[in-house]
């Protein structure tokens, strides 16, 4: 199992960060997503997603995403 670290912008809400979860959940391989509001993060378990399709998922749910580097990884 792997770990991606999602920062998102946009999300404001609790409706914002079920969408994106419900999204996130959708992507083939992935096994949890933990999404913190207030960081504006979603922690994915996947078993080999790739970061576009993760990525993707977030920009369909109608937010901005980029995968968190360095020590936040």
């Amino acid at each position: 199992m792997a770990k991606t670290v999602l920062k998102i912008e946009g999300m404001s809400c609790g409706m914002c960060s079920n969408k994106v979860d419900q999204f996130l959940k959708k992507v083939n391989k992935v096994t949890s997503v933990t999404i913190d509001l207030k960081k504006g993060t979603a922690e994915v378990i996947h078993d080999g997603a790739k970061d576009e399709e993760l990525i993707r998922a977030v920009v369909d749910a109608g937010y901005r995403a980029k995968v968190k580097q360095g020590l936040f990884k």
